[in-house]
Formats: C-alpha cells, structure tokens, sequence
C-alpha cells in the first residue's frame, strides 16, 4: 500500500546534480522514483504535486511537454 510520506522520498531520490552544480530534477526521473515506492501516477500529476508541494523548484525547460526539467531556486536550502 503507498503511503504519502513516500512521495517525498521519491522527489528526494529523483533529484540530480548537473554540470553547474544545480539540482535538478526532471518529471519522468520523479515517476520512475515513484513507481519504486508503488506509486503509478502519470506525469501530469506528478508536476502537479511538483508544483503544489515543492515551492523552491522552478520549470527550467518549458517546452510545452508533460516531461518538464525542474530546478532548486535557492542553493543554500537544504530538502
């Protein structure tokens, strides 16, 4: 049985580094964490749960898809 405290869990796992140094995070990258703590959800939920639960992630690439790039606003702040 999922639980919610999972979801979170999942966005931690999903979040990378790349080559400046951001964290990053993308909407596939976060479904697939999800699906592992049996949470099957499709992107555009998981980008709204992005969206309303994650405040210090902004949409970095917006180009108009469902797998959206997602990135920390503020580097000194510790998930």
């Amino acid at each position: 049985m999922p639980r919610d405290y999972e979801i979170t869990a999942a966005f931690k796992e999903a979040i990378m580094l790349d080559a400046k140094n951001r964290r990053l995070v993308t909407t596939e990258d976060f479904r697939i964490a999800l699906e592992k703590y049996n949470h099957h959800w499709p992107l555009e939920e998981c980008n709204r749960w992005i969206k309303r639960y994650q405040s210090f992630f902004f949409e970095l690439v917006t180009d108009g898809g469902a797998n959206k790039t997602w990135a920390l606003r503020n580097m000194g702040y510790v998930i």
